[in-house]
């Protein structure tokens, strides 16, 4: 590390334990967060809930597909690789890797570019005739942005193989900074154009930035492979690609019924979406640190069972309450963080109720995503992909039975069902052995919840402010009251509430002595 780095952001970007990967990422992705509000309090406020804004999240969403599909089929196929191999090895895998699919991601962009009116009927294809022609114009502009999304995504992989957890988070932490700064810029100069174009402008910047930081990774192999390991990573890449059809076929299912809804329900869920997700951010770095360490268990072929019902039990355990608190505060936390300038009353009551149910899935939702690590590093991808396809059948009756008669707020709920059986299934294949242990613990959370949460919900029916101050205060109790009385007593000390908040506490009160 160069002695012009500064020794906090050396030490960020270094190698970290769990635990302190853990939480440097939680507080930088609770900066992150108030960054991303920025952004799309500025979306809203400059664009609302329109039919153009419609078509932004439905180019935004197609043109991202594609480069966030080959992340997960590179991390699923080549980072189990990288750590079951020598380091030269590994090296040599993810220069190939990082060559091949930057080779790939180009013609596929230049072949959106060629065709981005049929890409989007892909998506949308009860979309009026304005709208996809927006969205059309929409693809070009996000290219850029979409290779910068795969470059983020291979660099992120070569951090993670290296217990580097925090390195690309940390940059991308501020990376709101360059995109805020960029629709600002260009608003003035370009109009609605500015919308589509913004993202790409940033995220040129935020590669060149983490390409500095991660100096030294393979941009190409130095010798030819063995053609075991090729074989291996090539059926296993067949494999996530395979399962990554059902990803589109359920994107495209539930861009079909929401395009065909009247204009602004597209923006509402999306704008719901992107408000669910924050508190999932936080949880992003500790998907890749445990599948990494799911990878170490399965090389040194030790047992990975406690890991898995540890990490089942925490999610359960803290993310239970933190549904119910946001789906009790849905209306105020819209109303506060976009209502204003564009978006309207109209906007809020279409995206209030879509934050509300989606609230209802995030335990089981990050379940899903720790599964599914669980099941790449097992090599189950067979069941994985059999149980993805099941999931695109149910998506389907549940939008056509729902979307019609509740509107965007059906689509949810569709999606919200099937998280749920989807999980079940999982847990029903991956960890049975241990079912009734993790339900005997949870359940007893799971009823102090809704005792509290049913009358909180009706002492919060109206207001924005001291809903969302109560809310607050009554889950900052749960969390220490729960840890005091020795319902968090099977989860590790370290990674208990107070103790989680005390050592991030002393980290950056450290920090701020030196």
């Amino acid at each position: 590390m160069k002695k012009t780095i500064n020794p906090f952001f050396a030490f960020l970007i270094g190698k970290h334990s769990a635990r302190n990967a853990t939480i440097i990422t939680t507080a930088l992705s609770l900066i992150s967060r108030v960054f991303g509000y920025g952004r799309t309090l500025l979306i809203a406020y400059l664009f609302g809930a329109t039919g153009f804004v419609d078509a932004y999240y439905v180019a935004l969403g197609a043109v991202s597909f594609v480069p966030f599909t080959l992340n997960t089929t590179i991390e699923a196929a080549v980072l189990p690789a990288m750590i079951q191999n020598d380091k030269q090895t590994a090296r040599d895998l993810f220069g190939f890797v990082f060559l091949a699919f930057s080779i790939i991601t180009f013609l596929i962009m230049l072949l959106l570019l060629t065709f981005p009116t049929e890409y989007i009927k892909l998506f949308a294809r009860t979309f009026d005739d304005t709208r996809i022609a927006y969205a059309a114009a929409m693809v070009k502009w996000l290219l850029p942005y979409a290779m910068g999304i795969l470059l983020v995504g291979l660099f992120s992989t070569w951090a993670n193989y290296e217990n580097r957890f925090a390195a690309v988070s940390t940059v991308m932490a501020f990376a709101n900074i360059f995109i805020i700064t960029a629709l600002l810029l260009l608003y003035p100069i370009m109009g609605e154009t500015a919308l589509a174009a913004f993202q790409s402008v940033g995220y040129i910047f935020l590669v060149i930035i983490i390409w500095y930081v991660l100096r030294g990774l393979p941009l190409y192999p130095q010798k030819k492979l063995p053609f075991s390991l090729m074989h291996r990573v090539s059926r296993d890449f067949l494999l996530r690609v395979f399962a990554s059809g059902a990803a589109l076929l359920f994107t495209i299912i539930d861009r079909y019924f929401a395009s065909s809804l009247p204009e602004g329900n597209v923006s509402a869920i999306s704008y719901a979406y992107l408000i669910f997700t924050q508190p999932t951010g936080l949880t992003a770095v500790a998907f890749a640190i445990y599948f990494v360490r799911a990878n170490e268990a399965v090389a040194s072929n030790k047992d990975n069972s406690e890991l898995l019902s540890t990490t089942l039990l925490m999610v359960f355990s803290y993310f239970i309450p933190a549904a119910i608190l946001l789906a009790i505060v849905a209306n105020p936390i819209i109303t506060l963080l976009l209502g204003h300038g564009a978006f309207d009353a109209k906007a809020i009551e279409m995206t209030y109720p879509c934050l509300a149910i989606l609230a209802l899935g995030l335990p089981v939702f990050i379940c899903n995503m720790i599964l599914s690590k669980h099941a790449m590093a097992l090599g189950k991808l067979k069941i994985l992909i059999t149980w993805e396809y099941f999931g695109v059948l149910g998506n389907i009756i549940l939008n056509w039975a729902l979307v019609s008669k509740y509107g965007a707020a059906g689509l949810c709920l569709a999606t919200v069902i099937m998280w749920h059986i989807s999980t079940t299934g999982l847990m029903l294949f991956f960890c049975r052995s241990y079912l009734h242990l993790l339900l005997k613990l949870v359940a007893p959370q799971m009823l102090i919840t809704l005792l509290w949460g049913i009358p909180l919900y009706f002492l919060t029916r109206s207001g924005i402010y001291l809903p969302l101050i109560f809310v607050i205060c009554v889950g900052i109790a749960h969390y220490l009251l729960c840890e005091k009385y020795g319902f968090f007593a099977k989860i590790p000390t370290r990674w208990r509430p107070s103790i989680i908040a005390e050592a991030l506490f002393q980290r950056f009160r450290k920090d701020k002595i030196v």
